[in-house]
């Protein structure tokens, strides 16, 4: 099952957080977390448009991770407001299932206070004792600096480029950097 024990913690502005295993009883809090990070972060894949998930559908989503060894799902929190997200995924197939990737978004306003720090030591905590996960990998824009620095400071080697990977609206294009790091 994919679980981790809650951890509480302060950000660089000195609030209390929690980061935790999300659970289907999440499910609405994360839906509209996710249709609010996506109006407003920049380097999202995702648009705003493209979420449709339902409350139910989100909640039988969490429930399907948290019921498999291979997957995990995390959320941030603060007085009780998500404010940060990441679910891992492992391969579906018996030669992939040693490795899968991540994704991860913190809000606005909570950004740069070390919220993706916490929820990435939490993934590869989790990760490192996972008997099934030895690899974990991602993909990120070109552009964020922010991010590649925050994987390079975890650990993360680029792997390679996908040239031209994300159209966004302008007609201008983004490179994605595949990054991986080995827990084993």
């Amino acid at each position: 099952m994919g679980n981790i024990q809650p951890r509480r913690l302060v950000t660089a502005s000195g609030q209390p957080i929690v980061i935790r295993t999300a659970w289907p009883e999440d499910a609405e809090r994360i839906v509209a977390f996710v249709k609010a990070v996506t109006a407003e972060a920049l380097y999202l894949l995702t648009t705003e448009a493209e979420v449709t998930v339902t409350e139910e559908q989100q909640r039988q989503w969490l429930q399907k991770m948290a019921d498999d060894p291979g997957k995990l799902a995390l959320l941030a929190e603060h007085d009780g407001e998500m404010i940060g997200f990441l679910d891992f995924h492992n391969g579906n197939k018996r030669r992939t299932k040693h490795q899968g990737s991540f994704g991860m978004s913190v809000k606005n306003g909570f950004r740069g206070q070390g919220i993706g720090t916490a929820l990435l030591a939490a993934l590869l905590d989790w990760a490192k004792e996972n008997p099934l996960i030895e690899k974990v990998c991602l993909e990120v824009v070109a552009d964020n600096t922010n991010a590649i620095r925050l994987y390079q400071k975890f650990g993360f080697v680029e792997e390679g480029v996908k040239k031209k990977a994300a159209k966004i609206d302008d007609g201008t294009y983004w490179d994605l950097i595949l990054m991986a790091r080995f827990v084993k």
